[in-house]
């Protein structure tokens, strides 16, 4: 029978991804007039959470608005292109490594796996409503009434994915243990938001991904004896 493959394989290319993952986490903040007429808060997150076209209206005055219309043009094709990939990329790839190393509980990794596949689905089409609602500002209803679903449904799945990533290590003995209770309360914190806060949803995310590529970084770098 055919040995299962080095967990350390994936969990390298995890860390890999991790790099590109990172630069273009950081990168949307820093996008030219991303915050013109959002001074406070996250200006992207604001925009994928409107529920109505007044909302959009007044996320786009008239004084900043050609500046921030180009700004999120700008930040949806860097997500399309980018980020969605590479995200996803980082989570199957750690989904991976984990169901190698604890193969009795395939189900939960396999479960975890589809959830960032759908997620990612999700989060292209929320991308392609958004850039429609763009090119028509405010929008209308009916796009803004496809929109609201796909974003929390995104947001729910990747929560999800997290807390399974999270129980995965939480299998492991050691530091392990710590690393998946960070990854885990990063996805319930994120889940919590849903409904609670959305500015609990970029917490919650930012402490699950963080701890993922922590680990994936120190899994990556041990030595062959401690696998």
């Amino acid at each position: 029978m055919r040995q299962a493959a080095d967990p350390r394989t994936l969990w390298r290319l995890a860390a890999v991804v991790a790099l590109p993952f990172l630069g273009i986490a950081l990168s949307f903040g820093r996008i030219e007039g991303i915050s013109a007429c959002n001074a406070s808060g996250d200006a992207i997150l604001a925009f994928e959470m409107v529920r109505h076209p007044a909302e959009v209206a007044a996320q786009f005055l008239p004084g900043c608005r050609d500046l921030a219309v180009a700004a999120q043009t700008k930040g949806l094709w860097l997500d399309i292109l980018g980020f969605v990939p590479v995200y996803s990329a980082l989570l199957i790839l750690a989904l991976g490594a984990l169901l190698r190393e604890s193969p009795p509980v395939r189900r939960l990794a396999l479960a975890g796996i589809a959830a960032v596949v759908v997620a990612a689905l999700a989060d292209q089409w929320e991308n392609s409503r958004l850039l429609a609602i763009l090119a028509s500002l405010p929008g209308d209803q009916t796009t803004i009434n496809q929109l609201i679903p796909a974003v929390r449904t995104k947001f729910g799945l990747l929560g999800l994915a997290e807390v399974l990533i999270g129980a995965l290590h939480l299998r492991q003995p050691g530091w392990r243990k710590l690393a998946g209770a960070a990854i885990a309360g990063g996805g319930l914190l994120g889940l919590a938001g849903l409904a609670v806060s959305h500015e609990l949803l970029m917490l919650g995310g930012t402490i699950a991904f963080v701890s993922i590529i922590v680990a994936a970084w120190a899994l990556a770098l041990r030595r062959r004896a401690a696998v």
